[in-house]
C-alpha cells in the first residue's frame, strides 16, 4: 500500500521512539502539529513556496526522532510540489494530517 493512501486506514499508528528522546517528544509533537497546520493553510492559500518550505522542514526533522512515516509522507509532498503536482500534494497533506492525528507513541528500551 502506498504511503499516500494512509487516510483510508482508521487505526492508530504506533511510533516507537527511543527512550532517551522522551523529554523532547512533547515539544516535537507540538511543533509538528503547528507545522502541519501551517502546511494545510498554505495549501488552502495555494502558497507554493510556503508549502515547499514546510514540507521540506518536516521531511528533515521527522526521521531523526523516529517518525519515519511522517518524514516519508512529507518527502512525497515535497516531491509532488517540486513536480508541479499541487493537487496531489494537497491530497497528501490531508493524508499527513490524518496520519499525524492517529499517532500513538511507544517508548523503546534504549
Amino acid at each position: 500500500m502506498p504511503i499516500a493512501n494512509l487516510r483510508k486506514i482508521s487505526m492508530k499508528h504506533e511510533v516507537t521512539v527511543k527512550n532517551k528522546l522522551k523529554k523532547y517528544i512533547p515539544q516535537f509533537m507540538d511543533n509538528a502539529q503547528k507545522d502541519i497546520h501551517l502546511l494545510t493553510q498554505a495549501a488552502l492559500d495555494k502558497n507554493i513556496p510556503v508549502m515547499e518550505r514546510i514540507s521540506h522542514s518536516i521531511k528533515g526533522y521527522g526521521k531523526p526522532f523516529g517518525f519515519d512515516t511522517l518524514g516519508d509522507l512529507s518527502a512525497q509532498i515535497n516531491a509532488a510540489i517540486k513536480a508541479g503536482n499541487i493537487d496531489d500534494a494537497i491530497s497528501m497533506i490531508h493524508d499527513l494530517d490524518d496520519y499525524f492525528s492517529k499517532i500513538v507513541i511507544v517508548y523503546g528500551n534504549d
